[in-house]
């Protein structure tokens, strides 16, 4: 059973992704998915602290005897608290992997630049290394290149 929620779980939250990706595209940066994610992050412990709060509540009241209807109301608020927490926390898996994927992209970006740059120091007599790939070619510094 745990498996066909699970699977349930992931199947929403790549509807989420998608959603999000569709409204904003991909992060610019780690900042900004950290950002995203980190927003997220806050309000699923948000939901999580009222469950807690409105669990302690039932069991309070359930030692108190109080009547069914407070203990029915109070198990509905902790339903849709639990409800609000599983959502946020689908909205972290999505944004998570949106981390993922933006990650991947930025660094596409710049790994097709490191290797324009490295194109450009094939002609140093050094060789390429990473300094000369962020510093510049001494061979075209020297005017060597075009």
């Amino acid at each position: 059973m745990a498996d066909v929620v699970k699977n349930e779980v992931i199947r929403l939250a790549d509807i989420e992704l998608e959603t999000a990706i569709e409204r904003f595209g991909l992060n610019h940066s780690n900042h900004e998915s950290f950002a995203v994610l980190r927003e997220e992050i806050d309000e699923a412990t948000e939901e999580a602290n009222n469950v807690n709060y409105l669990s302690t509540r039932v069991w309070d009241l359930t030692k108190k005897n109080a009547s069914p209807e407070i203990l029915r109301e109070t198990y509905t608020n902790l339903y849709n608290a639990a409800i609000d927490l599983a959502t946020e926390a689908i909205q972290c898996a999505a944004m998570a992997r949106k981390g993922i994927m933006s990650n991947i992209e930025i660094y596409k970006e710049d790994n097709k630049q490191n290797a324009l740059e490295a194109a450009k120091c094939e002609k140093c007599e050094k060789g390429l290394s990473a300094e000369r790939v962020v510093d510049g070619c001494e061979y075209e510094e020297r005017g060597g290149g075009e």
